[in-house]
């Protein structure tokens, strides 16, 4: 059974019982009215006979008798009935064209005294129906019984409920008709949201539920799941690309890692077989020698890089990042004395970060240098804070880079064809490190070069 079906059998179900309760309470209030109305009707009466007293009826009855008498009282629907000390009874009745037997309503009373001294109106079971009945002892013995029968107050209520009944089945009918379509409106954002789970579990993640700008507890379901497979999507995307760049990175790690290998193993292979000459055996060791430390360079960058990976935290001090650049501009002079390289930095400048990482991004800047420009290309070190941010920029006057290249400069082991010596070393993590520490730093790098014109670096962090 569909939501929609249970919620309407749920308000019928209310209303019927609203319903009910309403008529139930009106048909007896109503009821309570004419029995009380009857008994006002039955006291006059009584009074009346109580004033005139018994004698008039009964001189009557010797002269008129049977049907006279009763057309004499007649038309009426009281019932009066008299029983004498002796115990013959004489019934009064306006309601019937024959006389009912005598004392019949009186003979009916089992506890004729008790209703005496209660005097208080009662109903009494006839076999023409009920009465509602008034007995009273009056002066000489004589004691007297006033009714009036029921049925009209018995049809009266019959009458209400039947109209109760016939409009609580059309109020029924109407609201259930009603409810159907206002549950139908009000559960089309989740039919909708049904329908674009199904389309999301068969592939479909573009998918999103349609939802107004009302703040129904429906729309705001819809722009929560809205929100909700948006985050699954970006995270599915992120983990596709993640996915795709270690498949990528465990194809570029293992061949730039065949290329060493196979080298260190076939020197090795000609030692054992003494192939290589004793005087050449030395320089096989070198290139061993040479060969491992570039695997171990390559290793200890793809650990680093899968460090930054796994977002560990990394150190947040305060350091001196122009401090920074000087000692990486000495160290790079010290390798290289005769490149001629310029700073411009001002006397302190302070930076949140972690002090190891930035000397390495510095460093592999300065590296990037070296490695990838012709001997005796000036560069220029740079370092300023603007907007709220530190700006420390590494610019050369190499050959720069093509625009094709710029796009995948970061990208890991990742080296130009074409500007830039490949065979000069490197492994093609050096700029993928930069883009990472500053990522994780909360900043940002950015290049900029032209063919002939030289690269420009710059790393942007954000100032403490």
């Amino acid at each position: 059974m569909t939501l929609r079906v249970r919620l309407m059998l749920g308000l019928l179900a209310l209303l019927a019982v609203c319903l009910a309760v309403a008529g139930t309470a009106s048909a007896l209030a109503l009821r309570s009215h004419l029995i009380g109305q009857t008994d006002n009707q039955l006291r006059g009466a009584q009074n009346l006979i109580s004033t005139r007293g018994v004698s008039t009826l009964t001189r009557l009855a010797p002269l008129f008798g049977g049907v006279g008498l009763q057309r004499a009282v007649a038309p009426t629907e009281f019932v009066v009935e008299l029983r004498q000390p002796d115990g013959s009874a004489l019934t009064l009745t306006g309601g019937t064209d024959q006389p009912a037997a005598g004392g019949r309503l009186l003979a009916s009373v089992t506890d004729l005294d008790r209703r005496i001294a209660a005097g208080t109106p009662f109903t009494i079971e006839a076999a023409d129906g009920r009465y509602r009945a008034l007995v009273t002892a009056l002066p000489g013995g004589v004691t007297d019984l006033v009714a009036l029968p029921m049925r009209p107050v018995e049809d009266t209520i019959g009458r209400l409920l039947l109209v109760e009944t016939i409009v609580a089945a059309a109020v029924l009918a109407l609201g259930g008709g009603c409810a159907w379509l206002l549950l139908g409106r009000g559960l089309r954002p989740l039919r909708d949201i049904t329908r674009t789970a199904a389309a999301i579990a068969d592939g479909d993640l573009e998918r999103r539920v349609p939802h107004g700008r009302s703040r129904t507890e429906t729309d705001r379901l819809a722009a929560a799941l809205n929100v909700m497979l948006t985050q699954i999507q970006t995270a599915f995307e992120g983990r596709r690309r993640s996915q795709e760049r270690l498949r990528q990175f465990v194809d570029d790690a293992s061949h730039e890692l065949r290329t060493p290998l196979t080298s260190v193993r076939g020197y090795v292979d000609m030692l054992r077989q003494g192939i290589v000459p004793p005087s050449g055996t030395d320089d096989a060791l070198r290139r061993v020698q040479d060969e491992t430390r570039r695997m171990s360079t390559l290793v200890d960058d793809m650990l680093y890089l899968a460090h930054l990976d796994e977002a560990r935290p990394l150190e947040h001090a305060t350091v001196d990042l122009a401090a920074i650049i000087r000692d990486a501009v000495a160290d790079a002079s010290a390798v290289e004395p005769d490149r001629p390289l310029s700073v411009r930095v001002p006397p302190e400048c302070p930076a949140v970060g972690d002090p190891d990482a930035l000397r390495q991004v510095i460093g592999n800047l300065l590296t990037n240098v070296r490695v990838h420009t012709p001997p005796g290309t000036a560069a220029e070190v740079s370092l300023r804070t603007t907007g709220g941010e530190v700006l420390f920029e590494v610019r050369d006057e190499g050959p720069g880079v093509n625009a094709a290249d710029l796009d995948r400069i970061f990208d890991r082991f990742y080296r130009s064809a074409a500007g830039r010596d490949r065979g000069r070393g490197g492994s093609g993590l050096g700029m993928s490190i930069v883009a990472a520490v500053a990522t994780a730093h909360g900043g940002r790098a950015e290049v900029a070069s032209a063919p002939g014109q030289g690269l420009a670096v710059r790393v942007t962090l954000p100032a403490p």
